[in-house]
């Protein structure tokens, strides 16, 4: 099951922690262990801003010394996204944890355990980009992201990020490419960059690459007055660009996209006419946040899947 020993697994369904765990989930054919109840097998989630640290709220407690002794009991332990972080000698660290001996057994389990990404899954299909990556996934698909990633930032290194992770891949025979929400949150406006060159340099690495490729389309532009996590923020701003200059940057984009022939994985285009107010309120995290929400992925409620159910349907 997928585990957050050191980290509780959102139960909020609209929350972005939980859909990632979800999508780890879905791809191992499992499901999420909240309680941190004992498992035979733990697939150890760290959390989707995990930063290298241990963030006890409330300090140390009986009930995460329970979850910890159930971590211990598992006969295999698989680390995903990253190699293990030495949990237990970050434990062994904290004034509020006496029984050092203990610390090291967790720092024993730590050191036995496997590395699993998601490239290992070894599927034939691929979604890599940013934070946003998971929503644009398709059923069965490998799912790699990294926060922060921009589409400036690719095209600066030549796409070396997708091709270091294709390189992972044995059978890869499709591949869809998430990027572009934060440059449109942070740089378009504030830089004064027309989209366009952009997203034909996107297009063009698509086309060098031997296999077929997906687009992910933008996310419609949110409320102004929907209060966003710092770690959203750049330059100490939330976004750039009032709502009307941002919605003409998005419009740009999709003219582009269209233009150039560049096969979209698109959300309903219904979302583009909803109040932004609404659409934050029904289409995004229930907290504070600058993601869609999981119970509106693709593979939720606009893939193909879902298509195909509604015509059925009708």
């Amino acid at each position: 099951m997928i585990t957050g020993t050191f980290n509780k697994i959102p139960r909020k369904k609209n929350s972005h922690g939980y859909g990632w765990a979800r999508t780890w989930a879905e791809n191992l054919m499992t499901t999420i262990n909240h309680e941190g109840d004992p498992v035979e097998i733990l697939y150890l989630d760290h959390g989707v801003n995990f930063g290298g640290g241990l963030n006890l709220f409330g300090g140390f407690d009986d009930k995460l010394k329970r979850r910890v002794d159930n971590f211990l009991k598992a006969d295999k332990v698989y680390s995903l996204d990253m190699p293990m972080p030495r949990y237990g000698d970050m434990l062994a660290k904290r004034k509020d944890v006496t029984d050092k001996d203990w610390c090291a057994r967790v720092q024993a389990k730590c050191d036995g355990a496997q590395t699993l990404l998601s490239t290992d899954l070894d599927t034939t299909w691929l979604t890599i980009g940013d934070s946003h990556t998971a929503a644009f996934a398709p059923h069965d698909s490998m799912v790699i992201k990294t926060n922060g990633l921009t589409l400036n930032g690719q095209i600066q290194s030549n796409f070396q990020y997708v091709r270091d992770h294709m390189a992972k891949c044995n059978n890869l025979q499709g591949i869809t490419l998430s990027f572009g929400n934060i440059d449109v949150r942070h740089h378009l406006c504030r830089l004064g960059i027309d989209p366009r060159d952009m997203w034909i340099k996107l297009k063009k690495f698509g086309d060098s690459l031997p296999i077929p490729v997906e687009y992910s389309v933008p996310w419609p532009i949110e409320f102004e007055g929907r209060r966003l996590p710092k770690t959203g923020y750049y330059k100490n701003q939330p976004f750039w660009g009032t709502h009307f200059e941002r919605s003409q940057m998005l419009e740009r984009i999709l003219e582009t996209m269209d233009m150039v022939s560049m096969n979209k994985v698109m959300y309903p285009e219904e979302w583009l006419k909803l109040d932004p107010q609404d659409f934050a309120k029904r289409k995004m995290e229930g907290t504070s946040s600058v993601h869609i929400s999981p119970e509106v992925y693709r593979r939720k409620e606009f893939g193909e899947e879902y298509v195909l159910l509604t015509d059925f349907m009708i």
